[in-house]
């Protein structure tokens, strides 16, 4: 919903919060520390630049539902809790074993975790996700190719790719976050357990 040019008297409009659904699963605090390590490396290596994605913070994103102004709607978390509701999954291994970075917007290179092998069950379980909620008339932004990744930083450069030492953990849990974008503030407004 976009907001307004601005008022009766010409004073431009205050641009309204984007607020963002996504499904993700959140990496355990070792993994985490472990990919922050990643970066530092990559930091002293090549000098790379950029704010460092929080650990508390980092994560894998599974369906980006969508950004919104101002509110979640509420018929879109619902329908979207609903949809993950029917799912019966299991528990999986995940493992990232690459660093490197997707082209961007200049100067802001997302450097990323990724994975040559240790993913497979990881995709698997986010394409039936996904279409658990076509199922469930809940559009989405994020589409059916997937390439599962853990953002480190968004870099003033592209970083080359380098094989990193695994980080795996095993997926428990997956979230459904509202994330108050530009403010690094994540509400969990859904947590589904996978089984072991």
């Amino acid at each position: 919903m976009p907001a307004s040019s601005g008022d009766l008297f010409g004073n431009p409009a205050a641009s309204a919060q984007i607020e963002r659904l996504f499904f993700g699963i959140m990496l355990p605090s070792d993994a985490a520390v472990a990919a922050s390590g990643v970066l530092d490396d990559a930091r002293g290596e090549s000098g790379l630049r950029g704010a460092p994605i929080r650990v508390d913070r980092m994560h894998i994103t599974l369906i980006h539902v969508g950004d919104y102004a101002g509110s979640l709607p509420r018929s879109v978390v619902e329908d979207a809790g609903a949809a993950a509701d029917g799912l019966s999954e299991s528990a999986f291994d995940v493992a990232f074993d690459r660093a490197a970075s997707f082209a961007g917007a200049p100067g802001k290179h997302p450097c990323v975790l990724l994975g040559d092998t240790g993913l497979e069950a990881l995709t698997a379980f986010r394409d039936r996700l996904f279409k658990a909620l076509l199922r469930a008339g809940v559009r989405t932004l994020s589409r059916e190719a997937f390439t599962p990744h853990v953002t480190l930083t968004y870099g003033d450069r592209q970083l080359p790719a380098r094989p990193v030492d695994p980080i795996s953990w095993r997926a428990s849990e997956f979230l459904l976050i509202h994330s108050e974008v530009g403010r690094s503030t994540y509400h969990t407004l859904g947590r589904w357990s996978l089984r072991d």
